[in-house]
Parts: structure tokens; sequence; C-alpha cells
């Protein structure tokens, strides 16, 4: 059982908010040159045959493919998660247990998070469904309707994906700031707006909701010092979005 704060939790080395702000800025380019070799197998294999006239237009609508997007996400997992446990390693002192808060949370605690998070995902839902806004956006139906894989696409939205962007915002970022002169409060602010800024598929009022989501995140990551929670919360998030989107285009 973990007692400890992230604000407790001040006894290992980390890089601090210049080395932090630099080795986000490698993970976020190691981030975009995976997802672009990615972009370049998948069309060689699935569209080996189109002129290179083609290319441009093939390579926009790959983006909204629910098999590419499958395996760019999961290949961006294993790549910039072991990035990310490089560079804290490379941090002499450091241990990546502490750094990115891979702590186990009782039972106790994390039933109380998990009926707290979805309290506020079903305030959420209610939001959205009054203000008139669709339940499941477009970019999200047309991934589930393009896959040739749906396990695939859930082992992508529901496990890869959380445990990546938990370990990089929650993890790797607000670690690292927390110390600063940002502070904890600080930290966790600047992570939900670089976590927020990354879904730009997305209208405004849905980057919103990602960000105070990102807030929901950080607090709980700042309370319990467990970035395991939160990859189990963001799992769960992304779990109930895939069974909706089944439900209604179904």
């Amino acid at each position: 059982m973990n007692t400890e704060t992230l604000e407790e939790n001040n006894f290992f080395a980390i890089w601090g908010f210049t080395g932090t702000l630099v080795w986000t800025t490698v993970i976020a380019f190691s981030f975009i040159l995976i997802q672009i070799a990615v972009m370049i197998i998948f069309i060689q294999f699935e569209y080996a045959d189109a002129a290179p006239a083609e290319i441009e237009k093939i390579m926009a609508e790959v983006q909204n493919n629910g098999l590419f997007l499958s395996i760019a996400t999961i290949a961006t997992f294993i790549g910039c998660s072991s990035i990310i446990m490089g560079i804290v390693k490379l941090k002499k002192g450091s241990n990546i247990k502490h750094y990115l808060g891979l702590n186990l949370v009782n039972i106790t605690t994390a039933r109380y998070w998990f009926i707290i998070f979805i309290g506020l995902m079903f305030i959420s839902e209610l939001l959205t469904f009054s203000l008139g806004k669709p339940l499941v956006p477009e970019f999200v139906t047309t991934l589930y309707s393009s896959t040739d894989s749906l396990f695939l696409l859930l082992i992508a939205i529901v496990i890869a994906a959380p445990i990546f962007e938990e370990l990089f915002f929650r993890g790797f970022i607000i670690t690292g700031l927390s110390s600063t002169f940002m502070g904890p409060i600080g930290a966790i602010v600047l992570s939900s707006i670089a976590w927020a800024a990354i879904h730009i598929q997305y209208d405004l009022y849905l980057i919103t909701t990602i960000f105070i989501f990102g807030l929901v995140l950080g607090y709980v990551r700042l309370k319990t010092n467990s970035v395991l929670l939160t990859i189990g919360l963001h799992s769960f998030m992304n779990l109930a979005s895939m069974i909706e989107t089944s439900i209604i285009l179904s």
C-alpha cells in the first residue's frame, strides 16, 4: 500500500524544469517520427499500387483509418514508453518506480477514485447531451467503422494509449515540474494543457473536456502518487467510450 503523496516523494533525482522541457520535446519528436515511420510502412503495404501523385491524398485518408491508428498507437506506446524509462535512467540517482509513480494503491483508495471518476464521466455525458453535442465524436465513429480489427483497436485505445499518455503526462512531466517554481498545481495544469493539445482531431468542446479530465487525473496523481491508478482510470474511460460507440453505431 502506498501512503506517500507526490509532494512528499522528493528524495530521488529528477531532471527539473529545463531538463524536463528538453526531454519532453525529445519524446514528442520521437512520437511524431514513429507515427511517420508507421504511416510509410502502412501505405507501402496497403497501397502498394498507388501512383506517386495519390500519396498525399492517401496520407490524409490514412490518419482516419482505424487499423493504421491502432498500429501507430501500439508502436508509439512501445517506443515512447521505452524512451521515457531510458531518459529517467539517464538521470543519476533517479528511480523509475518513484519517478513515474508506479505505485500500487489499496482497494479502498482505488474504489474511492473510481466512484468519483464515474460520477464525473456521467456529468460530462449529461452536459454533452444537454448541449446537443454528439455523444460519440465523428472521428471516433470513423475509426470504429474503418478498422479491419476491432480487437486491435481496443488494445490500442484501452491499453496502449492510456499507458503511454499517463507515463508521459502524469508520470514524467508532472514529476519533473512539481519541484520547480511551478509547483505541483502548475505542473498539473501544464501537463493537462499539453495532454489536451495532442487531441487536435476533436473540436474545442471536447478538447476542453479532455483538459478538465486531465486536471482530475493530475490531482489523483498528486494525492495518491500512483500513475498506475491514473492508467486504470484512463483505461476505464476509454473502454466506456468504446462500449458507448459500439452501442450507438449498432
